[in-house]
């Protein structure tokens, strides 16, 4: 029975230890997803799953208190934050777009996706941050630049000849 209760222990603090992680289905054009995570080296505490029918983009983003960093499993790291305990809050349009916080950006192809990564800097144990994945919006092609051109040019054909007359 002693044996018993020890191995019982064992086993339920291999599972206390264990990190789970939730699947989170990503609406594509959706906005911010938030994520969090433990100290440096911890994975995130979500991992994010979504169909791209197009090119796109996927931007992962720290926010709250600047000083963390990212390795997005299959894309690298985030960029080097360049300040530590500036807070932000959950604005992660304005945290992207500052270099005080860890951003990075990376061109996506049309697929399946399933985006996980864990902290590689973490000055405050844990925290915070985002990623969204957006749509790429297509370059014109050749033909319908010229198809665009050649209506502009008969309009300002027409509009001359109604002048003349």
């Amino acid at each position: 029975m002693k044996r018993f209760l020890v191995i019982l222990c064992a086993v339920m603090f291999m599972i206390g230890t264990v990190s789970i992680t939730r699947a989170t289905t990503l609406t594509v054009d959706g906005g911010w997803y938030e994520f969090f995570f433990d100290g440096v080296g911890s994975s995130w505490f979500d991992t994010f799953d979504f169909v791209l029918p197009g090119t796109g983009t996927l931007t992962v983003t720290d926010a709250f208190l600047s000083g963390d960093q990212f390795d997005v499993t299959g894309f690298g790291l985030t960029s080097t934050p360049t300040s530590v305990g500036d807070s932000i809050g959950n604005d992660y349009d304005t945290a992207a777009s500052d270099s005080r916080w860890s951003t990075g950006v990376w061109t996506l192809d049309p697929g399946t996706y399933s985006i996980t990564g864990t902290s590689v800097l973490s000055p405050f144990g844990g925290g915070g941050a985002a990623l969204r994945v957006d749509t790429s919006n297509p370059v014109p092609e050749p033909a319908t630049l010229f198809l665009l051109g050649s209506g502009l040019i008969g309009l300002a054909g027409v509009r001359k000849r109604s002048k003349k007359a």
